[in-house]
């Protein structure tokens, strides 16, 4: 039930989104929750898969409840491209670390955004012009998080015709267990660890949203 839940949340949220870019008309991104909220489970098997991975256009940048220290960076990291918006990045940041810059996990993931050595050494960068590249400067990781899930979009968007899952959930998985354990799971979460990742961040999204 939790994964159809998720999946339910997710293609909402994007029907929602991809009505917004295509029409002046001024959607409520809260009727996507309060959809998915009562239909989620029995949209499950609903596949919305078109999103744009190729788009250079940003995402959406309206967000609430990000601690103001991190604001503009989660602003800024949401315009990497059109398939994340700014609460889902805040909502991934609170999966991750709980807005804690010095977080290191188990297995030494590092940062607010949790990145370990050997990905941030491909995709960390000083985005904030102060002289360090490091994944425990939030301005730095929090760039590199956007980049980097719009890079995972990217990625589980090509196997997408044969396989069952969101986009963005599975762009989520890859985050957390790697893309090439994402796609060879077919569809489905590659661990116990991502799946329940995946669900958290989108428990968490309604909170980001203004």
């Amino acid at each position: 039930m939790a994964g159809n839940f998720s999946f339910g949340f997710i293609h909402i949220f994007f029907l929602v989104e991809i009505l917004m870019k295509q029409s002046q008309v001024s959607f409520k991104v809260t009727i996507a929750r309060k959809l998915a909220l009562t239909l989620g489970i029995t949209l499950g098997s609903v596949s919305i898969m078109v999103v744009g991975a190729g788009s250079a256009s940003a995402g959406s940048t309206a967000v609430q409840s990000v601690p103001s220290k991190y604001l503009a960076s989660v602003q800024k990291a949401a315009k990497s491209c059109a398939n994340i918006t700014a609460p889902l990045l805040a909502a991934q940041i609170e999966a991750e670390s709980d807005w804690n810059p010095r977080a290191v996990s188990s297995i030494g993931a590092q940062g607010i955004s949790q990145f370990l050595p050997g990905t941030w050494a491909e995709w960390g960068r000083d985005a904030d012009h102060d002289g360090t590249n490091s994944p425990f400067d939030p301005q730095d990781a929090i760039d590199a998080q956007g980049r980097y899930m719009c890079e995972m979009i990217k990625e589980v968007i090509a196997p997408s015709s044969h396989l069952s899952g969101g986009i963005l959930v599975m762009a989520w998985w890859a985050y957390n267990a790697g893309i090439q354990a994402t796609i060879a799971a077919h569809g489905n979460a590659p661990t116990q660890e991502a799946d329940a990742y995946a669900n958290r961040i989108v428990q968490l999204v309604p909170k980001y949203m203004p």
